[in-house]
């Protein structure tokens, strides 16, 4: 189910803070092989904004978040809504 830009943000924040979001293989991948920690993940969901929404029949909607890390360093976070969770499938240093 697609939502609202601000919804979006709201709800991907507040389960971030509660530590609800999970990772796909490859998002997974590239935390270890980027260097980047879940301290930076969690700041930039903190400081995220919205750059844009895809849908694709096959996967469903992904959101494309642009936050920073730890290092003030942007974060480029592509998430899926889950019931309860947020899923992170891909992420990258901007």
């Amino acid at each position: 189910m697609r939502q609202e830009p601000r919804q979006v943000l709201r709800t991907v924040k507040s389960r971030a803070r509660a530590n609800a979001f999970t990772y796909a293989p490859h998002a997974f991948r590239s935390l270890v092989e980027s260097s980047i920690y879940e301290d930076d993940v969690k700041r930039a969901f903190s400081t995220a904004s919205l750059l844009e929404a895809r849908t694709d029949l096959a996967d469903g909607t992904h959101y494309v978040l642009l936050g920073f890390g730890m290092d003030e360093e942007p974060l480029v976070l592509v998430c899926r809504l889950g019931r309860r969770l947020v899923e992170i499938v891909e992420l990258y240093r901007n």
